[in-house]
Formats: structure tokens, C-alpha cells, sequence
């Protein structure tokens, strides 16, 4: 098993929610097949298993009226408290916060987690990727490649 995940949450068939498939879908190609890129349909008992002691970023899309469409809002899953705003239960279930919460009385945390939280405006069905969440979906690619990189010396 990889030290390393990336982890894209979301519903591919929801519009902007499919953000962390298209993510995934777009680095397997450019990242080592040692480092995963796993798709998430929103099953927060596979999360937990996937991130279970790895280095993990995880891409997710969230609505919220606290910042706009394409923003995205990059946390540190296990230093920095998830603001309620980011944390509505979504239409997987569990929301990020209630799946760490989850993990940590299962004693099952990620060893690192970056979160990239990527805010979107349409989430119905059938609705493809609006322009600024695919303009933040590749400028996220390109700072998980970078941040690969650095740490691990390569692709």
C-alpha cells in the first residue's frame, strides 16, 4: 500500500459535486500508479479506509454562501478546525468533518491530510463542471503535483 492518496469526493452525474472525480479521473494519468488517485462516491466508510495512515489530498466540492463559486479553500484536515460553512451534511452522507471525527474514534486518521474544498454553484444532475470550478479544479492539479514532487522527490 502507497504512503500516498488522492482522494476526489463528489458524484460525477451532480454537476459542480463531480469536481473530485474529475480531479482524480485527470492525475491518474500524470501521477506514478504507486500513488492512487481514488473516486469517492461519497462512502465515508471507504474514505476512512482509503486515508487510514497515508498522506493524503483530498479534493471535495462544497456549497456555501461564504465564498464564491471557484474558491478554493485549502485546509490542513488534521491541525486546522473545518468551518461550519464547509461542513453541511452533504449528499454523501457524512460531511468531511463528521468522517474525521468518525476515523478519529475509530483510530483510523490519514497521517497528513490536505483538504482542498472547491466552491461550487450548480450541484443538480446532469449539470457538467461550471467554468470557475474547472478552472479551480486545474489550478489544484497543478499544487498536488507540486506538492508530490517536493515530497517525495518525483511523479
Amino acid at each position: 500500500m502507497s504512503d500516498w492518496a488522492i482522494i476526489g469526493v463528489g458524484n460525477r452525474f451532480r454537476g459542480d459535486d463531480s469536481v473530485g472525480p474529475y480531479v482524480v479521473h485527470r492525475l491518474r494519468s500524470q501521477l506514478t500508479p504507486s500513488i492512487p488517485c481514488i473516486e469517492n462516491n461519497g462512502d465515508m466508510t471507504n474514505l476512512i479506509e482509503d486515508w487510514r495512515d497515508r498522506h493524503v489530498c483530498l479534493v471535495d466540492a462544497v456549497q456555501t454562501a461564504a465564498y464564491p463559486p471557484g474558491e478554493v479553500v485549502r485546509l490542513n484536515g488534521l491541525k486546522q478546525d473545518i468551518p461550519a460553512s464547509l461542513c453541511r451534511t452533504s449528499s454523501h452522507g457524512l460531511n468531511i468533518g463528521e468522517a474525521l471525527e468518525l476515523a478519529k474514534a475509530l483510530e483510523a486518521m490519514p497521517a497528513h491530510l490536505d483538504i482542498y474544498a472547491i466552491c461550487g454553484r450548480d450541484f443538480s444532475f446532469s449539470a457538467g463542471l461550471s467554468a470557475q470550478v474547472k478552472a479551480a479544479a486545474q489550478q489544484v492539479m497543478r499544487e498536488i503535483i507540486e506538492k508530490i514532487q517536493l515530497q517525495t522527490g518525483g511523479l
